[in-house]
């Protein structure tokens, strides 16, 4: 089977996507100045093939611009309860405003992030306003992986992630 046609993504890492991650999604533009802007809600399609995420319109004019232009995404994924971490980077990037299925999605994955940082400590208030969303100005960002690396903090970060390494911590 050709790179196109097989999966990157193992059935770990698309389940720790779509948990209540954080997320940060970011690019650069051809002076590579960095641009970037929080993510809301990962998704991953049915073949393993493209990932979505969500970013607030307002906060990524400049990320949106720098990943059109550069046809480049990087994207962090980290789990708060035990700062495990994975980041993927990936091309062909298409961005489109959000869907009503993909608010519901965001607003399920806001409850879950909210729930999850309130069990740490954090107050729900505070959850809340980090997470807080104008539906109407979401946007869909969806992207090939091409690379996946482990992130998380220790002597594995920065190294490939594969189906037998698993996620750290």
């Amino acid at each position: 089977m050709s790179a196109m046609t097989t999966p990157l993504l193992s059935d770990s890492t698309v389940a720790f996507i779509q948990r209540e991650v954080a997320i940060d999604v970011a690019a650069c533009s051809a002076q590579l100045r960095p641009s970037a802007a929080r993510g809301f809600a990962g998704q991953v399609s049915a073949d393993r093939q493209r990932v979505t995420v969500f970013v607030r319109r307002a906060e990524a004019t400049q990320l949106v611009q720098d990943m059109l232009s550069q046809d480049r995404i990087a994207v962090v994924f980290c789990l708060p309860e035990t700062e495990a971490a994975i980041q993927i980077k990936g091309r062909q990037v298409a961005v489109a405003p959000a869907n009503a299925e993909d608010n519901q999605h965001i607003e399920a994955y806001r409850k879950a992030f909210i729930d999850g940082i309130t069990r740490l400590g954090y107050d729900p208030y505070f959850g809340a306003a980090y997470m807080a969303v104008d539906p109407g100005q979401m946007l869909a960002v969806s992207f090939t992986p091409e690379q996946v690396f482990e992130q998380t903090p220790g002597p594995a970060a920065g190294r490939p992630l594969t189906e037998t390494a698993g996620l750290g911590a």
